[in-house]
C-alpha cells in the first residue's frame, strides 16, 4: 500500500493531532510510530526521523546528486539503512519539487531536479527503502503544512508561504486547508513573469531572482564560482555588484509578495528557505514593499504582512510528516468504520 497525498483532508485545527485516539487504535503511544523523512531540493537533500508530535531526530543532509535517479535512490537507501537498525521505521514521506500527483506517485512539471519527473517516483523510492509505504508531497505545500502545524502560521486560517531556495516555492492555505488547484499548481509563484527578457528571448520569472540564481549570474560575470550565501557575504564586505544583485532579490521578492497579497489577500505570508535564517530578511523586503506601494498609489493600503520562519529550514520535513500522519489517521479511521 502506498499513501497518496493528492488532496489531504482538512488539517487538524491549530495542528493538534488526535494522539490519544491514535494511541488507542494502534495499541501503543504515538511515540512508538517513527517515520523517515526526506526533503529533496535543488542543492541538497535533507533527512530526519520524526514522530507524531513533530519531533525530529538525527537530522542530516547530502548534496543532491547530479548524475540522476539511480544515485539519489542509493543515497536515500544509505540513510534508511543507518536508521533501520536504531529506530522502528513505520513509513516514509518525501517533500519534493514539481507538480506532485500523490495518487499515481508521479511528479509532473519541472524543477531544479529534472530526473525525478515523469517516472514512477514514489514506487522507486519505496523499493529503495526496503518496501516502506511512502507518501510524496510538493515541497512548497510541505513547508506550508509545517508552518501551520508547528510554526509561524499556527494561529492563521488564511495564509500564504514562500520558500526561497533554487526557486520560489509557493503555497496557499484557506480555512487551514492547503489548496491544490485544477492542475496541482495552486501557488506555483516561481513562474510569475517578472523582470525582463532572457538572452534567448524568453521571459524572466520570479525564480530567476533568488540568491542562488543571482549568484550564478555573478559567477558568470566574474568567472568565479560562488553560491547564494557567498553572494550575501560579498555584499557585506562592500562588493557593489553583489549588493546590486541582492537589491534585485529584495525588490522582486517584494513585488511577488505584493502580487500574492492582491490576488489571495492572506493574513500573513511566511518566508522560508535557507535565506530565512537571515534576521533582517523580512525588514529588507518590507522596505522594497514600501517603495512599490508608495503613498498615493492605488491600493497602497494593502500591504502584505511578512513573517520569517524560525524553524531552521526544517518545516519541509515537518510538513511531509504532517501529511503522512494525516494519511495514516484517515486510513485508520476508515478501517475502524468498516
Amino acid at each position: 500500500m502506498q499513501w497518496a497525498a493528492g488532496r489531504p483532508a482538512a488539517v487538524a485545527k491549530r495542528g493538534e493531532l488526535r494522539s490519544a485516539q491514535w494511541a488507542s487504535q494502534w495499541g501503543g503511544g504515538m511515540e512508538e510510530q517513527i517515520y523517515l523523512l526526506f526533503d529533496i531540493g535543488g542543492t541538497s537533500v535533507k533527512y530526519a526521523a520524526g514522530d507524531g508530535a513533530g519531533q525530529l531526530w538525527d537530522p542530516g543532509s547530502f548534496k543532491t546528486p547530479e548524475s540522476g535517479m539511480e544515485e539519489l535512490l542509493a543515497r536515500m537507501a544509505e540513510v534508511y539503512r543507518r536508521f533501520e537498525g536504531r529506530r522502528n521505521i513505520c513509513g516514509a514521506a518525501v517533500s519534493c519539487p514539481g507538480a506532485v500527483d500523490g495518487t499515481s506517485g508521479v511528479i509532473h512539471g519541472s524543477s531544479a531536479v529534472p530526473y525525478i519527473h515523469e517516472i514512477p517516483f514514489r514506487d522507486m523510492v519505496s523499493r529503495a527503502l526496503g518496501g516502506l509505504s511512502v507518501l510524496i508531497e510538493n515541497d512548497a505545500r510541505c513547508f506550508a503544512m509545517g508552518e501551520m502545524w508547528l510554526g509561524e502560521a499556527a494561529g492563521a486560517g488564511h495564509f500564504s508561504t514562500i520558500a526561497i531556495g533554487s526557486g520560489i516555492g509557493g503555497a496557499m492555505v484557506h480555512d487551514r486547508q492547503v489548496l491544490y488547484g485544477a492542475n496541482l499548481c495552486c501557488g506555483e509563484v516561481s513562474n510569475f513573469p517578472l523582470g525582463g527578457q532572457r538572452p534567448d528571448g524568453t521571459r524572466e520569472v520570479w525564480s530567476d531572482y533568488t540568491p542562488v540564481n543571482l549568484a550564478k549570474r555573478y559567477s558568470c560575470q566574474f568567472d568565479v564560482e560562488i553560491n547564494g550565501k557567498q553572494l550575501f557575504e560579498l555584499a557585506e564586505q562592500g562588493d557593489e555588484t553583489a549588493a546590486i544583485y541582492l537589491d534585485q532579490f529584495y525588490y522582486y521578492t517584494a513585488l511577488g509578495c505584493v502580487l500574492i497579497q492582491f490576488s489571495f489577500d492572506p493574513e500573513i505570508i511566511v518566508l522560508g528557505g535557507g535565506v530565512s535564517e537571515r534576521e533582517d530578511l523580512a525588514r529588507r523586503i518590507e522596505e522594497k514593499v514600501d517603495d512599490i506601494l508608495c503613498p498615493g498609489q492605488n491600493f497602497s493600503f494593502l500591504k502584505p504582512k511578512l513573517v520569517r520562519s524560525r524553524n531552521n529550514n526544517r518545516s519541509n520535513l515537518r510538513g511531509a510528516l504532517f501529511a503522512l500522519l494525516q494519511r495514516v489517521e484517515e486510513e485508520t479511521n476508515e478501517g475502524i468504520s468498516v
